[in-house]
């Protein structure tokens, strides 16, 4: 800072006139006087140029640290767009294939559906088909032991109705004291034997 004026300067100015004892000083005097001013001001102008220089060092320092750190900035803020850029599209990529994917599972869902409902439904008409062949199976069934029993009650009767035939015969041919081993009663009695006929002996 230059040096203040006013009442520090008038004092000078007073002292300019004379010495200690208010005489004028002498040329040498003044001329010392001025060096050592003019020294003190130079001190002050070296000591303010190294404050100055210094204070300009640390601010280019700055300077730069603020032109690298901005720079740095926006690089990564460059970065940061690029990246953000990247992963909008690939998460609009992996949202439309995930859209797709659940598309094509809806209708893998909706045909399996359709497929368990009409393999339901062919299960539910071969159930009622089977019931059915199996009733009509059991009404055949049914119906041949019943006509099995009426051929086996049919046959019993023909087979004791011929045995009580030949029981008859055979009384009646012993009792007419026909031999056993001659060929015509016998024959003749064969002649009357018939199987299931209504001929009296």
């Amino acid at each position: 800072m230059p040096p203040k004026k006013g009442k520090k300067g008038a004092k000078k100015g007073k002292g300019d006139g004379g010495g200690e004892d208010g005489g004028k000083l002498s040329l040498d005097d003044q001329v010392s006087q001025l060096n050592m001013k003019c020294t003190s001001l130079q001190l002050q102008l070296r000591e303010r140029t190294e404050a100055s220089t210094e204070a300009m060092a640390v601010s280019r320092k700055y300077e730069e640290q603020y032109n690298e750190m901005n720079s740095k900035l926006e690089d990564e803020q460059r970065g940061t767009v690029e990246i953000t850029k990247a992963m909008t599209r690939q998460y609009e990529a992996m949202q439309e294939q995930l859209v797709d994917r659940i598309s094509d599972l809806e209708h893998t869902v909706q045909s399996l559906r359709d497929k368990l409902e009409e393999a339901e439904l062919h299960l539910e008409q071969t159930v009622r088909e089977k019931d059915r062949v199996i009733r009509s199976k059991d009404d055949e069934i049914a119906t041949m032991k019943a006509k099995m029993e009426d051929m086996a009650q049919e046959f019993g009767g023909m087979l004791k109705e011929t045995l009580d035939k030949m029981r008859e015969r055979i009384q009646l041919s012993n009792t007419q004291g026909i031999d056993a081993g001659a060929g015509v009663p016998m024959q003749r009695g064969s002649d009357h034997f018939k199987w299931g006929g209504n001929e009296g002996p």
